[in-house]
């Protein structure tokens, strides 16, 4: 170990890092000899557990039955097989415990957490009701005690001030994505059944229904605090009723009329939405009008799954745009909401997202609840959710810190990691979570807690009765609480509560505990920003910009200004020992304003060529990920050794974060609609700014940047190549070149016609008639461009038959081409296609004489077919195509294929027999005047034809020559994709290794 590595791992910091310390295995397992002895305790408690269960019983495994033979085969194949199984999980597992990995939003589970579940795993308790786990519910409640306050809910059953909070965790099967669906489900269900409930009540008060005696006295208060009877309310004041005043109605019924809990429930089973379902309820009061449920532009992908899986439906789940930051626009909410109130269209919720998962954004929580109290004043209300899966132990950083964790200053003479506040804007809307109706919090996200463990908030514990569905068979009256009949995924592990449990225990949720640990690792972030920022100078190949903008870029100030920013951040900030970084005020205060929300670092790259900014978008997206591929580890054949540090990325939609992508475009140098891939770091650990960790992750990052750039520069910039054709016709000759869309050298559709010497152009015909189904190509000999050759209209060119087998053998070399003259040439770069495909036909351009006419695919958009065919027959019902026409080239649309329904198209191999467009095959067609008139002409809108008519319509039947190409056209040399079948079949020669360990002498 060198002597930064030494120091690296055994300094200590200060008081509060040497805590965090005692958090974590450690990223070289330096904490391995404690958790061997947490192991061997845990081991022998089992062990004593176990016994202690009615000590008397004879053993049921003796050692007679652990000497046989049988017995000693199946343990050396679970030893064995385990060696094998750790040694590839060593192998080919995430090491999400380095501080290299910066990827999702994951990073190594605390000790705490991972001890308490391992210790539950082996009682194997069920949480789904208190009989399968009546200590592990016990704790499951007291966890969700604990998260409701921390985010600021009241837990004091004796305040009659507040509501009582309410939480439990949830599980949702094998993965943290089902989870978080499931908890969307829940929420979206809870909304959608209490803003439902004051109908069902009202129907079950009606004069012929069993609650009819309560009609002329039940009132209730609506939202503007007027009070009504529930009988003359309107379904649109019932459908507006506030949460608590609905959530109430219960203990209402009960004290004013006598009704008993029993009855209620029995009588409003047949009327609540979760019996009659939303659509009868909504046919019944004459609801014509979608009830609607906000979220902002940065949802999870979840979201929308719970819309449609609840009946909401995910077209009624409506997308709030964003600003620049990424945060909700509140203003465009309250545009939303005035219309809903205008339409008088109810609505079900608005979701804040406190952390957004692609860059840490906070939403503006403080301005949803003015609004709430605004239009709650003009007869609309909702439910606010706040989404604060990734925020929601952030708050821990602005709760007390009891006496006995106070921290003590930091020894000068070691090194230090000091932690960084939250900025004042998100402060503010993390404490605005206590007004939130609900809130989803992930243990296993920002609690540094092992899969699964997702939870779900209530700042009114009843509304979780909204979700509920009871089996007499499965709970019984029981002094527990059974929680599991507040989801809906049944048997969950209670070894995850207890972690979870076990975590906030011995680290403590407030600003000492994790606001210490999360503190450190803000600071991390944000020196890790300070690198993305400064990284690119005017003299580097590539540009590195930030999502989040530096504030000088914010303030609006100058060019000059804004570098002069970066300069100060490189001198005072960047290489930095933090020990003289704390003490630096000026440096202190900037490093305050840097990065995002929520420690996540969003950021793009760009490359220059010849000093000049890529403009094109879809160029950009394929540097970044190119960048990705090289710091990610996607497949098992990834070699961990070779990811000095592990980023991830994600495309952000242009029709979902509208302005706010386009301004980030813009700040890259890129023009263009496009969605665009990004880069993005999260940075978990506490670790990585101990000595110069990041600096060193820093250069890895621009060493990988600057050899891809190199790759795009070839990729983008024209230079001499070989060329392919196809020829066609045998009275004169075309060519039509062998397109490609992601090399610059061949980007281009060109269809040429040229001459070949007399002597030539009789040996080809000769061949042609002899065999009409063979494809004879045609290549330029020496190396040039496309452009030479038609600025030239000549050059020396080799003949093959068929595609050239790369063996150098050719049918004829040496042969002069000349009078080359272009009939179409379209740029193929991503900028010149179209945003969609054709629909309703399939373009081609038709080309030729009098006496043969060819026809070669337009190709609008990638990825594509490449569709070429040699003397084809056309048939005309109306018009005529005269000599000039086909001369200069026809647009023709096969208007019998609708080429939008068939892409993408498969690769060549796997092209069927039966393809429709075949030798033989005969289509519709109608024929356009080329709207492009300019045959040099880039698109897009090249098959444009709104504002023309067809001149002329009929069949068209292709002749006995016909060319397929997927491969070669949409070929990606950066593509390195990995067969999911040699995946399989990879895994299962792992599998098969542990054989050899089965009759391994492990006991001897």
């Amino acid at each position: 170990m060198s002597d930064v590595n030494s120091q690296r791992a055994t300094n200590n910091f200060n008081s509060q890092h040497n805590a965090i310390g005692a958090w974590f295995l450690g990223p070289q397992a330096e904490n391995f000899v404690y958790l061997q002895k947490i192991f061997n305790n845990v081991a022998e408690h089992q062990m004593e557990a176990r016994k202690k269960y009615f000590p008397d019983d004879l053993p049921f495994i003796n050692s007679g039955t652990q000497a046989s033979p049988e017995f000693q085969e199946s343990m050396n194949k679970l030893e064995g097989t385990l060696r094998c199984l750790m040694g590839h999980l060593s192998d080919h597992s995430v090491p999400f415990w380095s501080p290299r990995y910066m990827g999702h939003m994951n990073t190594d589970t605390s000790l705490p957490a991972n001890v308490g579940y391992l210790t539950t795993m082996f009682f194997n308790q069920n949480n789904v009701s208190a009989e399968g786990g009546p200590l592990t519910t016990l704790i499951e409640i007291e966890v969700g005690k604990q998260l409701c306050e921390m985010i600021g809910y009241n837990i004091d059953s004796e305040n009659k001030n507040e509501p009582v909070g309410w939480g439990h965790i949830t599980s949702g099967g094998s993965n943290c994505v089902l989870q978080s669906y499931l908890r969307c489900y829940l929420n979206h269900r809870a909304a959608r059944n209490l803003k439902f409930y004051p109908l069902s009540l009202r129907r079950a008060s009606d004069h012929t229904e069993p609650l009819n005696f309560i009609a002329d006295s039940f009132k209730v208060e609506l939202c503007d605090g007027t009070q009504k009877l529930l009988k003359d309310c309107s379904t649109w004041e019932m459908l507006n009723i506030k949460a608590q005043t609905i959530l109430d109605f219960p203990e209402r019924l009960s004290k004013e009329y006598n009704i008993s809990e029993q009855y209620l429930e029995s009588v409003m089973h047949n009327y609540i939405i979760q019996t009659v379902g939303k659509d009868a309820l909504k046919k019944h009061f004459g609801v014509t009008k979608r009830t609607l449920y906000f979220v902002g532009a940065s949802k999870h992908y979840s979201w929308p799954k719970a819309a449609a899986v609840t009946g909401i439906g995910s077209e009624n789940l409506r997308s709030i745009p964003v600003n620049n930051a990424a945060r909700m626009d509140s203003d465009a909410l309250d545009k939303l909401l005035q219309q809903c109130l205008e339409n008088q269209q109810a609505v079900y919720a608005v979701v804040t997202i406190m952390g957004s998962t692609e860059h840490g954004a906070v939403d503006p929580l403080s301005q949803v609840v003015k609004l709430r109290e605004k239009y709650e004043k003009l007869g609309l209300t909702f439910v606010i959710h706040a989404d604060a899966a990734w925020g929601g132990y952030f708050a821990s950083m602005i709760c007390k810190t009891p006496e006995d964790r106070a921290i003590h200053s930091p020894d000068p003479n070691m090194d230090y990691v000091p932690t960084l506040a939250l900025r004042p804007y998100t402060e503010n809307e993390l404490k605005h979570l206590k007004f939130c109706d609900s809130i989803t919090v992930d243990p296993h996200k920002s609690g540094y807690c092992p899969y699964p463990a997702g939870s779900l908030l209530y700042r009114d514990g009843r509304m979780k009765h909204m979700t509920t569905w009871k089996s007499p068979v499965v709970f019984q009256d029981s002094d527990y609480e059974c929680i599991g009949i507040y989801g809906i995924e049944g048997s969950k592990p209670g070894s995850s509560s207890v972690g979870v449990w076990f975590s906030h225990e011995i680290i403590g949720l407030h600003s000492n505990g994790y606001g210490a640990l999360l503190g450190e690792a803000t600071f991390t972030c944000t020196k890790m920003y300070t690198h993305w920022a400064t990284m690119s100078t005017d003299d580097t190949s590539f540009i590195v910009v930030p999502f989040n903008p530096l504030p000088a870029e914010l303030e609006g100030q100058t060019s000059e200004e804004i570098e002069a920013q970066k300069e100060f951040i490189r001198q005072r900030i960047v290489n930095r020992p933090n020990i003289d970084l704390i003490k630096d005020e000026d440096a202190l205060e900037l490093i305050k304003k840097l990065g995002s929300d929520l420690i996540i670092n969003t950021f793009a790259c760009n490359f220059r060529i010849d000093g000049k900014v890529n403009e094109d978008v879809i160029e950009a997206n394929t540097f970044n990920r190119r960048i990705y591929e090289r710091f990610s580890i996607r497949k098992i054949t990834d070699k961990m050794n070779t990811k000095p540090l592990v980023i991830t990325s994600t495309m952000l939609s242009q029709k979902a974060y509208g302005e706010c992508l386009t301004n980030f475009k813009r700040r890259l140098g890129l023009k263009g609609d496009q969605d665009l891939y990004i880069l993005v770091n999260v940075v978990m650990s506490p670790f990585p700014t101990v000595g110069n960790f990041i600096g060193e992750l820093a250069n890895e990052f621009k060493k990988v940047a600057e050899e891809e750039v190199k790759v795009s520069i070839k990729h983008n910039k024209s230079s001499p190549d070989r060329h392919g054709f196809i020829m066609q016709g045998t009275d004169s000759l075309y060519l039509v070149h062998l397109p490609m869309f992601y090399m610059e050298n061949h980007n281009h559709q060109l269809i040429l016609q040229a001459e070949l010497p007399p002597d030539v152009m009789e040996k080809y015909i000769e061949v042609r008639q002899q065999d009409p189904k063979l494809i004879m190509m045609l290549g330029n000999i020496e190396e040039t461009t496309l452009n030479d050759i038609i600025v030239k209209k000549e050059f020396k060119a080799e003949i093959y038959k068929g595609l050239p087998d790369g063996s150098g053998s050719y049918w004829m070399t040496g042969v002069p081409v000349k009078n080359v003259r272009v009939i179409k040439k379209r740029g193929l770069r991503p900028n010149y296609l179209d945003t969609h495909y054709p629909k309703g036909h399939m373009p081609f351009y038709l080309y030729g004489t009098e006496k043969q006419l060819h026809i070669d695919h337009l190709l609008v958009k990638a990825p594509n077919i490449h569709i070429s065919a040699d003397q084809v027959k056309l048939e005309l019902e109306s018009g005529t195509l005269d000599k000039t026409r086909s001369e200069i080239g026809v647009l023709a649309h096969i208007t019998s294929i609708n080429e939008i329904v068939m892409q993408p198209f498969k690769n060549n191999s796997k092209l069927e027999e039966e393809f429709i467009i075949k030798p033989g095959a005969k289509f519709d067609i109608e024929l356009y005047d080329d709207p492009v008139k300019d045959p040099e002409a880039n698109g897009p809108g090249l098959n444009d034809v709104s504002k023309i008519a067809p001149f002329a319509k009929g069949t068209i039947t292709l002749g006995s020559n016909v060319w397929l190409d997927t491969d070669m056209l949409n070929e990606d040399h950066l593509d390195h994709p990995v067969c999911a079948a040699k995946w399989r079949e990879r895994f299962a020669d792992l599998l098969s290794e542990h054989e050899r360990y089965w009759t391994c002498p492990l006991h001897s």
